[in-house]
């Protein structure tokens, strides 16, 4: 296991780490909200590892972080045209937004027809998933079902065991979980509500 501490990561490092998750790596990170837990959303066998951690059913697609939306549209069929006032408003930030994949996006979630995506407020983590060049399968750090965590210390060490990299920063800024807004359809449906409120997305939508 590599620790790195997020204040003293350096570019080398940085390239250092891109590689090891683009490889499968399993890696904890902060991002904006809480810790996360991730790997290439490309490797499959590193995919599998994190629903295994995290005791998470199989048939529960986990989100991707991705640091342009270039990125996104690569593996979504569409992205809505009312969708684009909340990525102006919102992202990078704390609003994971659902869309109808397309072909390859199907392959990526296991066939689900349906993909999860933000683009996460914190620079070290972008600076990592664009490295890559690469979506990052980023899922909270929590057992599921079980509380989120904003540090390291909040983390079960039985997890942590299981862990090919950390990269600790502290608390995260938000210390609560991103609101996930369903846009593949209309209208749109909260998912979960989240850092962002229900009001904060019709004021956006309906302007």
């Amino acid at each position: 296991m590599k620790i790195y501490k997020l204040k003293c990561i350096k570019k080398k490092e940085i390239k250092e780490i891109a590689k090891e998750i683009k490889n499968g790596k399993i890696a904890v990170f902060p991002t904006d909200t809480v810790y996360g837990i991730g790997t290439n959303a490309f490797y499959w066998h590193g995919v599998k590892q994190i629903y295994k951690i995290k005791k998470r059913k199989d048939n529960k697609p986990m989100p991707i972080l991705i640091d342009n939306i270039s990125q996104l549209k690569k593996i979504v069929k569409i992205v809505p045209g009312g969708t684009k006032k909340l990525m102006e408003k919102f992202w990078p930030g704390p609003l994971t937004l659902v869309f109808e994949t397309n072909e390859l996006g199907t392959m990526l979630m296991a066939g689900k027809k349906s993909v999860a995506a933000r683009i996460p407020d914190n620079k070290i983590l972008l600076s990592i998933i664009k490295e890559m060049g690469q979506p990052l399968i980023g899922t909270s750090i929590n057992v599921s079902g079980c509380k989120d965590c904003r540090s390291i210390s909040d983390i079960n060490k039985r997890i942590l065991k299981d862990i090919d990299i950390i990269i600790d920063g502290g608390k995260t800024k938000i210390g609560k979980a991103s609101t996930v807004l369903d846009v593949s359809r209309f209208p749109y449906i909260l998912v979960r509500a989240g850092a962002i409120t229900k009001k904060e997305i019709e004021k956006i939508v309906n302007t």
